[in-house]
């Protein structure tokens, strides 16, 4: 993996999530998604962006209801999931994430900044946060993402 700056055809595509770290303030590691979570980021060569992230083994919600269902069933699937698209720019070896929509909506409307590290066969890419409170605590936040089979 190398830091420099990317270009638009090494980012565009479909990336699977292979690895979510989180790296806390003490520097103690952990994982604020769990450890298996999956997740799928997508870049469009006309500049949109879409994410979605999920823990591994979400339970169901009882009941056939997308909009229902028990209070603390809706509340555990809010805190297992995260979501959200609109548009992107390179900014150096940065890539900003401009949020239209977002699951969490304090994101919306704003951008959200992430380091991009690319592998040298371009196959793998690394996206990292500055410190932010995740979980409860300040950490960066460290995904690898695997280029998906085209």
């Amino acid at each position: 993996m190398h830091d420099r700056s990317l270009s638009l055809p090494e980012l565009v595509g479909t990336w699977r999530l292979q690895s979510w770290d989180s790296v806390f303030d003490d520097g103690s590691a952990g994982h604020v998604m769990g450890v298996s979570p999956v997740g799928i980021i997508v870049y469009t060569a006309d500049g949109t962006m879409i994410v979605t992230i999920s823990a591994a083994g979400r339970p169901p919600i009882d009941g056939n209801d997308p909009f229902g269902g028990p209070d603390e069933q809706r509340l555990a699937a809010l805190g297992t999931f995260l979501a959200y698209s609109g548009t992107y720019h390179l900014d150096g070896s940065d890539v900003i994430h401009d949020v239209a929509i977002s699951l969490y909506p304090n994101w919306a409307g704003g951008s959200q900044r992430r380091h991009a590290t690319l592998s040298d066969d371009g196959r793998t890419l690394m996206l990292s946060t500055d410190p932010i409170v995740a979980g409860g605590r300040s950490s960066a936040q460290r995904l690898v993402w695997d280029r998906a089979s085209d």
